[in-house]
């Protein structure tokens, strides 16, 4: 298992905000706190991710699947992983064995 120090936490509750827009503005944050520092590392904390609606697994898939920084690391957190994005669990699943 690799370590990773983060030097931000963004909490993101996605009861509360699982529309486009919202994932929008969170990718901007993330790429706005990536962008202050080359050294800076983030966690995004994605909490009730299966709130998230498709267009907006949809947006997050997209960012996810392009390159993305090192310096950042995605926690997805579900109770209901049936409801997660397809797409997105096998993007997971194959980067896991890759690693």
């Amino acid at each position: 298992m690799t370590s990773f120090i983060c030097d931000q936490i963004i909490d993101f509750e996605a009861l509360n905000g699982y529309e486009v827009q919202d994932i929008e503005r969170l990718i901007e944050q993330i790429n706005t706190l990536l962008a202050d520092s080359e050294d800076s590392r983030v966690v995004i904390l994605l909490r009730n991710a299966h709130y998230l609606t498709t267009r907006a697994f949809v947006i997050l898939y997209n960012y996810i699947r392009e390159p993305f920084s090192k310096n950042a690391v995605f926690v997805l957190v579900s109770s209901d992983k049936s409801r997660i994005f397809p797409p997105l669990l096998d993007l997971i699943e194959h980067r896991q064995q890759a690693a």
